[in-house]
Formats: structure tokens, C-alpha cells, sequence
């Protein structure tokens, strides 16, 4: 993205030249300024890269060992007796998983591949397959676009560049002083992701065993939980289904930056906790409407793709 924005930077100044509109000094510092950008961001990426693949590989082991667990006093609950599970196949299934979707992110910025993937065949995740441009872009879009909307301003009503860098930094939280609060942001997120990746590899590792696996979704309710939370909260799919909210689709979460959504195993022989109730229109639209959202939130997706009304074999 910085690429992007400095090219067309390039091209606004090369105007701004040729019409006499921008000075060789003003000029000269917008590049030094759009390089040392790109500096920071790169750096950044790389930093974070590898602090989420170390705290990746320590998320997917407790989310393994969570799921086990919790499958296990589930099936106390509502079958009498625990599963006889391969544990170790579920731990190894989820940590091999979650590394290679991080890696998959990462692999977006050639020079963190280099540094990063020491296996030769993790090579095939390129980054075509990446739809989110790297561990670092999706927490970046609207930063970029603030450069580039200051930059342009600037240009087209030729304001001196000081007051150009000024505007920056006032409408960049990056340029505050914030990349820690971003670096901080990022890794919760990923670690969340990390988290729900092994979560979801797990269960698929015990349908392979179990064949009657479903996977639900999860909520945190409290004073910061989104109105498409309270959308989408109990929704219930086969394990490699996707999830479905108002932004797309996902197979597990999180679907957003700070998400704090879980998946959660489930037996289609076990009754459906009361915890993972579907909440009702009525708490929707009062979450909407307390997220300070105009009109009607949008249609409820399909909250289970599973025939709950059928008979439920023990």
C-alpha cells in the first residue's frame, strides 16, 4: 500500500513540476517522508510477524487442550461417559494448522517469507492466496487512506508542505506515537486467531474420529460486545462450513480486528447448552441501536445449517 501511495505521490509531484506548483525542496521531503513510513510499517511487520508466530503455536496448544476438555466434560454432561479421543492427533492437528494459516499471512511480504518460513515447502502458500495482503495491511487500510486524502489536498490547493506534514500527523494515530497501541491491537487479534484456528482444526480432527461433529459460535457479552454478536452468537455449522455475518463469510473467528468471538465443538447428539441460546431480534436491534447505527440492522444470516428438530441419536 505504502508502494501504491508513493507512486501516485510521484505522479501528483512529476505534475506539480511540470506546472510549476511544487518546489524541488517540498518535493524532496515528501519522499524522504513517504521512505521512512514505508520504514516503520516494514519494520513493524516484521517484528509482529514473528512475536505472532511464537504466540500462534502457544495459543493453538491451549485451544487443543481446551476443546479436549471441554468435549470431554460435555460428554459427561450428556452421554454419562468421556470420549475415548486421540488427544495427541488433536494437539498436532491444530498446532501444524495454525502455523501454516499465520504463515499464509505472513508470506505477503516477501522479505518476512525469507526470514520467517525455514521449510522449504511451506513456499506454496504464496501470497496470491492471501485475500488480506499480510499480517499487517488489514489494520492499515484507513491509515493509508488518510496519507493519501492529506496528500492530495495538498497538492491539488498547493499548501506548504510543513502544514501538509502537520495535518499527517493530527489525522495518524501511527504517527503519534501509536504503533504500540497497533502492535497491541494486531497481536490480540491474532492471537485470537491463532486461539480459533486450533479450535476449529481440533474439531475437525475429532469429527475424523467422531463423524457427528458441529461447530458453534460464541459471544462475549459485556458493554463493548457489537450488535452482530448479538446477531450471530449460537450459530451453528458442520465443521467445514462457513460462518456467516453481515460482512461475508468466515470459518472461524475472528471476522474483524479485536473480536473476542470463540468457536466452540459440539456433538449432534448433545442437547445445545443454554449459554449458546440464539439471541432475540428484540437484542439485536437494541444493540444496533445502542452502537448508534441508522435504520434497520441487516437480515439475520442462516443460524444453523444442521436440522435441529430431527431425532438425536445417544
Amino acid at each position: 500500500m505504502m508502494r501504491t501511495a508513493a507512486t501516485e505521490l510521484r505522479e501528483r509531484m512529476a505534475a506539480g513540476i511540470k506546472t510549476s506548483s511544487a518546489t524541488p525542496t517540498s518535493i524532496q521531503e515528501m519522499r524522504r517522508t513517504l521512505a521512512q513510513l514505508d520504514d516503520v510499517m516494514v519494520a513493524l511487520s516484521r517484528r509482529l510477524g514473528r512475536t505472532t508466530l511464537g504466540i500462534a503455536g502457544e495459543a493453538a496448544e491451549v485451544a487443543a487442550t481446551n476443546v479436549f476438555d471441554y468435549m470431554q466434560d460435555a460428554s459427561v454432561q450428556f452421554g454419562g461417559a468421556p470420549l475415548g479421543l486421540r488427544e495427541s492427533a488433536m494437539l498436532s492437528r491444530a498446532v501444524s494448522g495454525t502455523e501454516a494459516s499465520v504463515l499464509r499471512r505472513l508470506a505477503a511480504t516477501q522479505d518476512q517469507t525469507t526470514e520467517i518460513m525455514e521449510d522449504p515447502d511451506a513456499a506454496e502458500v504464496s501470497p496470491r492466496m492471501m485475500a488480506d495482503g499480510g499480517v499487517l495491511s488489514r489494520y492499515s487500510i484507513e491509515t493509508i487512506g488518510v496519507f493519501e486524502d492529506v496528500l492530495r489536498r495538498g497538492m491539488l490547493t498547493q499548501k506548504p508542505w510543513g502544514d501538509v506534514r502537520q495535518e499527517l500527523i493530527d489525522n495518524s494515530p501511527f504517527l503519534q506515537g501509536a504503533p504500540r497501541y497497533w502492535a497491541e491491537r494486531i497481536v490480540r487479534t491474532e492471537t485470537m486467531g491463532a486461539y480459533n484456528r486450533a479450535g476449529w482444526e481440533t474439531i475437525r480432527a475429532a469429527d475424523d474420529e467422531l463423524g457427528d461433529m458441529v461447530k458453534i459460535l460464541c459471544a462475549t457479552f459485556d458493554n463493548r460486545t457489537g450488535w452482530d454478536s448479538y446477531q450471530v452468537h449460537g450459530q451453528i455449522r458442520r465443521p467445514d462450513e462457513a460462518f456467516e455475518w453481515a460482512g461475508g463469510f468466515y470459518q472461524h473467528p475472528p471476522n474483524r480486528p479485536n473480536d473476542r468471538e470463540v468457536v466452540l465443538p459440539h456433538r449432534l447428539s448433545w442437547d445445545i447448552p443454554s449459554n449458546l441460546s440464539w439471541r432475540s431480534d428484540a437484542e439485536v436491534v437494541a444493540a444496533w441501536q445502542r452502537d448508534k447505527r441508522k435504520g434497520s440492522p441487516p437480515a439475520r444470516p442462516t443460524m444453523t445449517t444442521v436440522d435441529l428438530s430431527a431425532p438425536r441419536k445417544g
